[in-house]
């Protein structure tokens, strides 16, 4: 089931982020293309906790905070809002899109990715982006496979960690991803 995420979420969220990080990312930090200070900050599960208690909290778009959960667990999420960084020349942003690895393959990524549409839809947005760390080949599999189109690239510096991440442009939100 897909719905959106209220403060009571925080604890499953922050604890599903960090799974999702630990079970994807390894490659990528092994491969040199993810700062493994980085990694280890998002895969600290206390961390992920509080930062997702600031974002319901403070929501960056009302409404931009969407789950997938089955039997009362959380699975997954998407994270829209208003573009956070001009270069992506977009005006929405989908900020995250994060899914357990026991979750994929049911085509509940396609489902938050949709969710997430129609909410910048209802918030008047008419295209997005979304920013994927080079070499993170199954999000620019899936972003394509969605419609999305490789854009721009830039070095995004998060504390003392520089992160290379090129942009995924849908021109027009589809209906249906």
């Amino acid at each position: 089931m897909i719905r959106l995420a209220t403060p009571a979420d925080a604890a499953a969220l922050g604890a599903m982020h960090a799974a999702s990080w630990a079970e994807a990312y390894p490659p990528l930090v092994e491969a040199g293309r993810l700062p493994r200070g980085l990694f280890e900050e998002m895969t600290d599960p206390a961390r992920r906790i509080r930062a997702f208690e600031g974002m319901l909290a403070r929501p960056l778009l009302p409404g931009g905070m969407l789950l997938a959960e089955a039997e009362g667990a959380v699975l997954g999420f998407a994270l829209v809002a208003p573009a956070r960084d001009a270069a992506l020349g977009t005006g929405g942003e989908l900020t995250g899109l994060y899914l357990l690895r026991r979750a994929q393959g049911r085509g509940l990524a396609t489902e938050l990715l949709a969710a997430g549409f129609g909410v910048l839809r209802g918030a008047g947005f008419r295209d997005a982006g979304a920013w994927a760390v080079q070499g993170n080949g199954a999000a620019e599999r899936f972003y394509a496979a969605r419609g999305a189109r490789p854009g721009p690239v830039r070095t995004e510096h998060r504390g003392p960690h520089a992160l290379h991440e090129t942009g995924w442009i849908w021109t027009e939100l589809p209906a249906r991803p």
